[in-house]
């Protein structure tokens, strides 16, 4: 039985796999187990994972048919036999001190989670960029919280990636599964963790690089399964309600809805954007505006609240026909 338990799911990644097993089996904290689930890979994927395996037994290989990434995911969490777990992209990886620093921080203060920075790397415009949660910065690290502690707001500045977290097994196995009906599975997976997480530390070191828009990534298909993004706040909803959250947790949740559908309709295919246009205006959606006058937000944020009012309230060529402007007031 290993301290952490590394769940990497493998589909069709051979020109990055090699460069994610690295950074593991290169931890400075080596007692862990790396289970790369091969879901159904038709490259040169597996092969490469028995070539780790045969000259470190800590790499373990699950095989199984192609279900997907929360398909993958799931199957991991299902052998996996650590106290902890981190989820790590096949395409991505990590910093060689990450597993000790997320270790010894959760047990300093005996936390069910540890979320961290990460570097975005952008294949489009080779930017890298860390992303960080400057408020947390020097207040939180040494400082549990959770749901209940904490502002509502908090929800809406920690990002739902299941990668930029370090979890207690106990919180994640036999009792949550990412949904496998759908992409932008994270977010669903968030809503969960972040209201039964009863102690939550934040490790302000970059630990993950994440490679962003590299070819063949789920999230460069701009096709149908964006209207995904619709479900899974719906399971957010759905979540935050049986865990009695929601309607402290409502005013940010609602404001991440917008503009991710915003930014979903704005990234969809051409051919798709009337009709993702009108899924969501017949959802009818409403946001109540007093929580949005009544809290700071940025230019931004107001400025998508105000747009989506808009999308409400008109139809579909006349939405096009208007400025999307970013007030400074």
């Amino acid at each position: 039985m290993a301290a952490v338990s590394i769940i990497v799911p493998v589909y069709n990644v051979e020109s990055y796999l090699s460069m994610c097993l690295d950074s593991l089996t290169s931890q400075s904290f080596e007692d862990i187990e790396i289970i790369c689930v091969n879901d159904g890979s038709t490259d040169k994927s597996l092969d490469i994972l028995k070539h780790y395996s045969k000259y470190d037994s800590r790499v373990k290989i699950v095989n199984k048919e192609n279900g997907g990434l929360s398909s993958a995911r799931n199957a991991g969490v299902n052998v996996a036999s650590g106290k902890y777990i981190l989820f790590v992209d096949s395409d991505d990886w990590i910093s060689t001190n990450a597993v000790e620093h997320l270790y010894n921080n959760a047990q300093k203060n005996n936390s069910d989670l540890v979320v961290f920075d990460f570097c975005c790397d952008d294949f489009r415009t080779n930017q890298k960029v860390i992303m960080t949660i400057v408020d947390y910065q020097g207040k939180y690290e040494n400082t549990p919280f959770n749901i209940e502690t904490m502002n509502p707001f908090t929800y809406k500045y920690i990002p739902v990636s299941a990668w930029s977290k370090f979890y207690k097994t106990e919180l994640i196995k036999d009792k949550v599964k990412f949904y496998e009906d759908m992409i932008f599975e994270d977010v669903p997976f968030w809503a969960y963790i972040y209201s039964h997480a009863k102690r939550i530390t934040y490790l302000a070191e970059s630990l993950y690089y994440y490679r962003k828009n590299r070819d063949g990534s789920i999230m460069t298909n701009n096709g149908r399964r964006f209207f995904d993004v619709i479900k899974a706040y719906d399971r957010v909803e759905e979540i935050l309600k049986s865990s009695g959250c929601w309607d402290k947790c409502k005013p940010a949740v609602q404001l991440l809805m917008v503009m991710d559908f915003l930014q979903k309709y704005n990234s969809i295919a051409p051919e798709l954007k009337e009709e993702f246009f009108n899924t969501i205006k017949s959802l009818n959606k409403s946001l109540d505006s007093v929580l949005y006058e009544q809290n700071s937000f940025s230019q931004v944020e107001r400025a998508c609240v105000d747009r989506f009012k808009l999308l409400n309230r008109v139809d579909y060529k006349t939405f096009c026909e208007t400025p999307f402007e970013v007030r400074y007031d």
